[in-house]
């Protein structure tokens, strides 16, 4: 089965977007996922916002539990916690949390990896994604970044408004791979109205 490989920050509503997106299209596709942590505290370090530093901080240690699974060859169980997270954090208007992150890795059924939340030695693995990430689809980039089978380079995004219709979650997909596979493509975008 073809894989995809999907960087993304969990405090990011256009990553949770097009993970939602991949969600639906993964089913419609025969494709594979593999959720890869993209830390945005990382990437924008000391000129973090400071209305952001919480949140950011809260979603990085929710890396470190992503990161976790992935070091013990449970990378196949992220989706689900990442799901769980998100659901909260951008349908429910939950804070990512330290109670919102043990609540999602509870439910999840990945709690046992919980004391990761604290564990800063998977910082630097978490770091080494980051900069995989953007060294695939940068400079100039942010969280989500895809990459899809037989694409040379990873893309930004894809950044939706809203999470696309579930019918036509493949035909999108099919449409950003071509582009993304495309070795003369750079890129894409339309300006924010």
């Amino acid at each position: 089965m073809p894989t995809a490989t999907f960087w993304f920050d969990p405090a990011c509503y256009w990553s949770w977007r097009a993970a939602r997106w991949l969600m639906d299209a993964a089913g419609q596709r025969d494709l594979t996922v593999d959720w890869r942590p993209f830390s945005l505290k990382v990437l924008y370090g000391k000129d973090i916002d400071p209305g952001w530093v919480a949140m950011l901080d809260s979603s990085h240690r929710a890396l470190r539990i992503i990161q976790a699974l992935h070091d013990k060859d449970r990378g196949a169980e992220v989706e689900e916690f990442y799901r769980t997270l998100g659901t909260a954090a951008h349908e429910q208007g939950q804070a990512i949390t330290a109670d919102s992150v043990r609540a999602a890795a509870a439910s999840a059924k990945v709690d046992d990896v919980f004391d990761a939340y604290d564990d800063d030695g998977l910082d630097a693995a978490i770091e080494q994604q980051t900069s995989t990430a953007i060294a695939s689809a940068g400079p100039d980039i942010g969280s989500p970044v895809l990459l899809v089978p037989g694409a040379a380079r990873g893309v930004y995004g894809p950044v939706f408004e809203t999470v696309p219709p579930a019918a036509e979650a493949g035909e999108l997909y099919d449409a950003v791979a071509r582009l993304a596979t495309a070795p003369y493509f750079f890129e894409l975008k339309r300006g924010h109205a």
